[in-house]
């Protein structure tokens, strides 16, 4: 059983890497500086997390659980289409430059998180993941709704209130016709 205080230390690495994503790039983003913003020393850090790349993974997972347990009983295509916008800042901060020599490994990292959530079945699971699921090649779907949302996104100003009603009144439509919702 896991230890009241190793699930706040935990978490207390995980927010602290949720917190710089939403600020900076994944690869100029340093375990020191994870370290500096959870107030833990570097040996701390290796007992919970492998490299940066795992607590990006712990920090997705918990987006998405965050997400998943809003109290929320089937969630809509708009409610996926906020997911994205909401969270825009820390995605795009995974994303890498094509360029950049971590492109593949993180990449790699937000397809497997999705596709992870996508393919488990349990209450919580919206139901455009089920219906993505079921379509003929859901890897393809759920790879185009992750590049395509967030490329979109990448083109809008989403502090201006208006082109945010814009913007998730284009992503409805298109979530709701990549699965089917309507």
């Amino acid at each position: 059983m896991v230890s009241y205080a190793r699930l706040r230390t935990r978490n207390q690495i995980t927010m602290a890497m949720l917190t710089l994503l939403k600020t900076h790039r994944i690869e100029n983003i340093e375990v020191t500086q994870i370290c500096e913003a959870a107030f833990i020393k570097r040996s701390t850090f290796y007992r919970y997390f492998h490299d940066k790349i795992d607590v990006t993974q712990a920090v997705l997972d918990k987006l998405l659980e965050d997400w998943r347990n809003d109290g929320n009983e089937e969630h809509t295509a708009a409610d996926i289409a906020d997911f994205f916008m909401n969270n825009y800042d820390v995605l795009s901060h995974v994303r890498v430059d094509p360029n950049n020599r971590h492109y593949a490994e993180n990449q790699q990292l937000v397809r497997n998180w999705l596709l992870t959530h996508i393919s488990e079945e349990n209450k919580a699971t919206p139901a455009a993941f089920t219906k993505i699921r079921q379509l003929h090649d859901p890897i393809l779907a759920s790879a185009f709704l992750l590049e395509g949302t967030l490329g979109v996104l990448a083109q809008a100003d989403l502090s201006n209130q208006r082109d945010r009603l814009r913007m998730k009144a284009f992503l409805v439509e298109v979530i709701e016709g990549l699965v089917q919702l309507k």
